[in-house]
């Protein structure tokens, strides 16, 4: 498969940021924005909004300094991430080592043939452990994502292939506005 095509392709490049909203006292009002400069996607295991029942109501603000341990960072938009429920919720209140505005997490994380993700680094293998992102349900989502975009490339004009393969590589559909 294309690594064009893969939706696990970590970024090349640390992430950089295409909004820079201020003033927000409260950090959830950022996240029409995170939406958007994360391409509706987790920064950590890549799963989209649209593989969710929920859309981006399976998905919340990341602090990547936790609150309890830089309260000032807290509605600071620079340490915000968006990340799927089961992420953050992994996550806790711990430090990931690998800040994406940093690094680029494909010079960390690739994934294997096999779905599961192989660790570059010492750093990538903590955060893998961490955030379970090799756990028999996440392999299975990735496997079950690859095989449709590999039927897809094989078969590109089936009419059979294409409304289940669609919705991998989408974007959602949204009707939100910008800012509170």
């Amino acid at each position: 498969m294309s690594l064009l095509l893969t939706p696990f392709a970590y970024d090349r490049e640390p992430h950089v940021r295409r909004h820079g909203p201020r003033g927000y006292t409260d950090w959830r009002h950022y996240k029409p924005f995170l939406r958007d400069d994360f391409t509706f996607r987790c920064v950590y295991c890549l799963e989209r909004e649209t593989w969710h029942p929920n859309g981006e109501d399976a998905f919340s603000v990341e602090h990547f300094l936790p609150k309890s341990d830089r309260p000032d960072q807290v509605a600071i938009y620079d340490n915000l991430l968006l990340a799927c429920l089961r992420c953050n919720s992994y996550k806790s209140t711990k430090l990931v080592c690998l800040d994406p505005k940093e690094v680029a997490y494909s010079d960390h994380l690739r994934l294997g043939d096999d779905g599961r993700l192989e660790a570059l680094t010492v750093e990538a293998q903590d955060m893998i452990d961490l955030l379970q992102l090799n756990s028999d349900r996440v392999i299975a989502v990735r496997t079950q994502k690859l095989q449709l975009l590999d039927l897809k490339e094989r078969y590109p004009t089936d009419p059979e292939v294409h409304p289940s393969s669609s919705h991998i590589l989408a974007f959602p559909q949204t009707s939100r506005t910008w800012g509170p």
